[in-house]
């Protein structure tokens, strides 16, 4: 599995920065974050730097008046719509869709895709308007791989398998190289606290990848890394919240909210506040808080470390913070790309063993996560792997290497 960025606010400079520390870099581009004339001058850039890109529409909400979105020459408030209507065709979204991807040069097609509301109706309509995009996109679209987004609701996510099976089946029939795959957050929860979506969510892109498609999972973060035991050919994850969880805020501005800066302790799976940080260091805790693994410590990350005054007062900003989240995150998927199935599921519980060790242990201390803790998901992602191992453990093990 890959990490690759989910572009969100002010995330280009952040993009070409971690380009320059990785081996290889690809970037998710948010036309909700960048002008058509940012997307041509900002895409040269990114090629020059030798990042790979990808353009996602972000048709999720087409009433949306985002202003950037509705900038682009395929936006369509009628899109849902149209795509109801047999008759009514979409060819000239798809064509200006391909247009943007010309202009990125991005290495395979995503295609547009409408977030709607879970009820009786959803999958019948979900899998005509999904069908109707992917035959548009078959016209335009054949000379690099293309894939299907695949945009799922929280209510979706949590139903039984009796109602899931059935709309899987029929995603198995269509004719793409992959899918794109985005999983709206529970009542816009950062962390997802019931295991049954996230048992869905492993069960859906397992079923996918080891049937032969191409799978990235977008706007992913660290509770999602048990996508590398299916062999997922990548997650993508950002630096705001709004790029780690899909919580369709597309109805909303884009205007960021500046709080709290939070520093990753990936050993914990946990954020803490640089508040939190300064107590910690203000009661001889803080060094016990440096990890053991050098590829952790960054050189953001590092200026707390090295110095002797407190987290707030050596420089460390949100800025630095992204990029010690991304850098760690990019570090614990590298960790999870093991030679076998039971290597990567080994490797992936002694993680979570691990972080509710060091999560009660700074907790005796009197360190707390607060609400980005990891404690209270722990047993949420024990319970989806358990369910994984028993649904698709034997088959993953046996096609290890073919996927």
């Amino acid at each position: 599995m890959e990490l690759f960025l989910q572009f969100g606010h002010g995330m280009k400079a952040l993009t070409l920065d971690l380009s320059k520390k990785w081996d290889k870099t690809s970037v998710i581009l948010s036309p909700r974050d960048m002008a058509p004339t940012q997307l041509k001058t900002w895409s040269i850039e990114f090629q020059k730097a030798g990042v790979q890109c990808y353009f996602d529409p972000q048709c999720y909400c087409p009433k949306s008046e985002l202003k950037r979105l509705s900038q682009y020459s395929y936006w369509d408030s009628n899109l849902n719509t149209k795509l109801q209507q047999n008759n009514t065709p979409i060819d000239q979204q798809i064509q200006e869709i391909k247009n943007c991807n010309d202009i990125a040069k991005s290495v395979a097609y995503i295609l547009p895709s409408i977030l709607n509301n879970y009820d009786s109706s959803w999958a019948n309509r979900f899998l005509r308007q999904t069908k109707r995009i992917i035959d548009s996109g078959h016209k335009y679209m054949n000379d690099k791989p293309l894939l299907a987004t695949l945009t799922f609701p929280k209510d979706f996510l949590v139903q039984n398998e009796n109602t899931i099976e059935p709309v899987l089946q029929a995603i198995l029939d269509l004719d793409v190289d992959g899918f794109y795959i985005i999983a709206e957050a529970l009542d816009r929860k950062y962390l997802a606290d019931n295991p049954m979506w996230l048992s869905n969510v492993l069960h859906i892109c397992a079923t996918l990848k080891i049937s032969g498609k191409k799978i990235v999972f977008g706007y992913g973060n660290h509770q999602l890394l048990p996508l590398a035991l299916l062999r997922t050919d990548a997650m993508a994850s950002g630096s705001w919240l709004n790029v780690r969880s899909f919580t369709n805020r597309f109805i909303d501005t884009d205007e960021q909210k500046r709080k709290s800066t939070w520093v990753y302790y990936p050993e914990a799976l946990s954020e803490y506040k640089l508040s939190f940080m300064d107590w910690a260091f203000n009661h001889g805790h803080l060094a016990s808080m440096k990890s053991k693994d050098k590829d952790f410590l960054d050189e953001g990350i590092s200026k707390i470390f090295q110095s002797s005054a407190p987290p707030s007062a050596t420089g460390f900003n949100e800025t630095d913070a992204f990029k010690h989240y991304l850098c760690c995150l990019k570090h614990q998927v590298s960790l999870l790309n093991r030679p076998s199935y039971q290597e990567t599921l080994d490797s992936y519980e002694m993680l979570l063993v691990t972080a509710e060790r060091e999560i009660e242990r700074l907790e005796k201390c009197g360190v707390y996560a607060q609400t980005r803790s990891f404690r209270d998901v722990i047993d949420v992602n024990r319970a989806a792997v358990t369910q994984l191992k028993r649904s698709h453990g034997f088959s993953l093990k046996m096609s290890w290497d073919s996927l």
